[in-house]
């Protein structure tokens, strides 16, 4: 949505001009009252877990004086921000809305109009929490993932149903949080010294090695199934767990659960201080995190943090 094609190139560039995304809604302006406020010109896989911050405290600083706020972003790290927002700003008493598009914004047949208008929508529903919404689909931010190049199928959440629908029939649905007064909790920061792993047949040692020797703050690993890893790699995950590294499993498969009392070879993990992702996408899992270990040292405290719903993130 914030890029442009040069008709003569035919390459994509950032547009020189918010005013060029806020020129594609003139009707909705007699909705809605409309105030743009520009934080960051770039693509989204430049996105870094400062802009995150900037974006929180820009939110945070306006959040009295609008009834709800729409972020502009692209969609490839798309669920991490909104992830991000969603541990970043809690207790909301209105809705957060992220949305992108595919195609540039000057493509007359691209979506980037249409994402737009439903965002804008949304932003007005009895909803209050981080969504994403590209399309007619208004979906929780923690749960929602990129799963298609395809302007009708970009996102879905594959592990939570949609919290609105817009149809010829509209259909809000109750399991969304609603609108109320809260306290809001305002902790923008986020720790970047984490490694992912995802786990695949024939992981070398020295791969292993070198994360562990590159000092790591926490760990995320992506495992097999509902959280199973080889016999192989326990020496390295006791060396892990006796540095008091945390670490964070979730699942490499689409829908699943990580439980590790499923299996008794699972025992051993959880005795080795392995924190349970449960459900919650690998980007969310990341990005909580990372929050998480801002908020507390303790090894106990953060497991507790993270194995917690918090924001409809995870079921319990």
């Amino acid at each position: 949505m914030g890029m442009i094609m040069n008709q003569k190139t035919g390459r994509i560039s950032p547009v020189e001009s918010i005013g060029e995304i806020h020129r594609l809604v003139p009707e909705l302006q007699k909705e809605v009252s409309l105030d743009l406020f520009p934080v960051s010109n770039i693509g989204s896989i430049d996105i870094t877990p400062d802009l995150w911050t900037e974006i929180a405290n820009t939110i945070y600083k306006e959040y009295d004086k609008y009834d709800g706020f729409v972020i502009t972003h692209g969609t490839n790290t798309m669920s991490y921000t909104a992830s991000a927002l969603s541990f970043a700003i809690q207790g909301l008493s209105k809705p957060i809305i992220l949305t992108g598009a595919i195609l540039p914004v000057n493509d007359a047949a691209g979506d980037a109009r249409r994402n737009l208008v439903y965002a804008i929508r949304a932003a007005q529903l009895d909803i209050a929490e981080v969504c994403i919404v590209l399309g007619p689909k208004v979906l929780r931010g923690s749960r929602a993932k990129k799963m298609h190049e395809s302007v009708s199928r970009t996102f879905e959440s594959t592990r939570f149903p949609h919290l609105a629908d817009f149809a010829r029939t509209f259909e809000i649905h109750p399991w969304r949080i609603t609108k109320r007064k809260r306290s809001l909790k305002f902790s923008p920061n986020f720790d970047s010294n984490v490694a992912l792993i995802t786990l695949h047949p024939g992981m070398s040692d020295k791969f292993l090695n070198a994360v562990l020797e590159s000092e790591p703050h926490g760990i995320l690993i992506r495992a097999f199934g509902p959280g199973m890893v080889p016999e192989i790699i326990s020496p390295w995950l006791r060396e892990v767990s006796a540095r008091n590294i945390p670490i964070v499993m979730t699942s490499q498969v689409l829908d699943s659960f990580v439980d590790l009392q499923y299996y008794r070879k699972q025992l051993t993990l959880e005795k080795m201080g392995i924190i349970s992702g449960k459900d919650m996408t690998y980007e969310c899992a990341l990005t909580k995190l990372m929050w998480a270990l801002t908020q507390t040292k303790s090894p106990s405290k953060l497991r507790g943090l993270i194995e917690k719903n918090l924001v409809g993130e995870l079921d319990e």
